[in-house]
């Protein structure tokens, strides 16, 4: 790999960990998540890369209209 190459990526990988982390703790105090079960939106974040990780702050995360 090009030094180019993993001063590109190195950001991405940072960002999407620290989002996986977010993710997970906020999954982990819930008791209800909106629209799938708790485990789907567990494997969703964890292996959709970047775009999971976003979907369940935006809309997972929502309960009955209550954050």
């Amino acid at each position: 790999m090009s030094k180019e190459f993993v001063l590109l990526v190195t950001p991405l990988v940072v960002l999407e960990l620290i989002l996986k982390l977010v993710c997970l703790r906020d999954w982990m105090k819930r008791e209800q998540v909106n629209g799938l079960s708790r485990t789907a939106w567990l494997l969703i974040f964890l292996f959709v890369n970047l775009f999971g990780p976003i979907a369940y702050l935006v809309y997972g995360r929502k309960h009955h209209g209550h954050d």
